[in-house]
């Protein structure tokens, strides 16, 4: 499944830059473009650290063999922004990020002495809306006909959505009361809402192109289906790292 991921952001990334490139001779010049950008699409790849700290975690950790860092993993996104003013910009946002790992009791084992073993996966897609706030100016105008890209560009900005998350397991399991092993899946997927904090830095490389670095913290909590009884709201919490390339348009 990370791999098929893993290709539609490339065949993505592609796809934009080749949608760019034939555009370049028609809006811009060597070293500006000809008009100041009217919008801006980007995709990026990096790294998503989950808090994984509600109590739900706690007990998965505990009683399998899984730590916290099992649910971090690679992390997909990109979105589309449009400028408000020369300084700021409004975009629509979309990620996703998912880990899947085996495990096993830690303390127990089954009439045969063998182990027992589930699979857990986690899943976190957000859908925000966010402001984009340039610390310097992204660009100089020069006359009514000419925007030249500045080479390096830092900003910050944050804002908020919904995040589709999934927390599942499958496998084998004990029934605590009785100590018996039996078969089961374990399943929680919810829409919540989330908000997030983020910085990064451009930097141009062509009038078109430019390669963004961006950190980002993501706050959120969501309930849990009937699967997961007695436990509080599932801690979907963290922070990611990505780079990716930004197309202005």
């Amino acid at each position: 499944m990370r791999k098929a991921w893993l290709s539609r952001f490339t065949v993505a990334s592609l796809l934009a830059l080749g949608v760019a490139l034939p555009a370049r001779a028609q809006i811009s010049g060597d070293g500006f473009l000809f008009h100041r950008p009217y919008f801006r699409v980007a995709v990026r790849g990096g790294y998503a650290i989950a808090n994984a700290k509600s109590d739900l975690f706690d007990f998965t950790t505990e009683q399998l063999t899984l730590n916290r860092r099992d649910f971090s993993g690679l992390s997909l996104g990109g979105s589309v922004a449009f400028g408000i003013s020369d300084r700021v910009d409004v975009s629509l946002d979309a990620g996703y990020s998912r880990t899947q790992k085996a495990s096993e009791f830690r303390h127990l084992e089954d009439n045969n002495n063998l182990p027992i073993e589930q699979t857990t996966t986690f899943e976190r897609a957000p859908i925000t809306v966010n402001f984009k706030y340039y610390l310097s100016p992204p660009g100089q105008s020069i006359g009514s006909a000419v925007w030249i890209p500045s080479r390096v560009t830092p900003w910050i900005g944050g804002g908020g959505g919904l995040m589709r998350y999934r927390f599942k397991q499958d496998g084998d399991f004990v029934d605590a009361t009785t100590n018996n092993v039996f078969t089961s899946t374990f399943d929680s997927a919810e829409w919540t809402p989330v908000a997030q904090a983020m910085a990064g830095v451009d930097f141009s490389l062509t009038p078109l192109l430019a390669l963004t670095t961006e950190a980002r913290y993501l706050y959120g909590k969501g309930s849990l289906s009937r699967d997961f009884g007695g436990f509080s709201k599932i801690d979907l919490s963290g922070v990611s790292a990505s780079v990716g390339l930004s197309f202005r348009l």
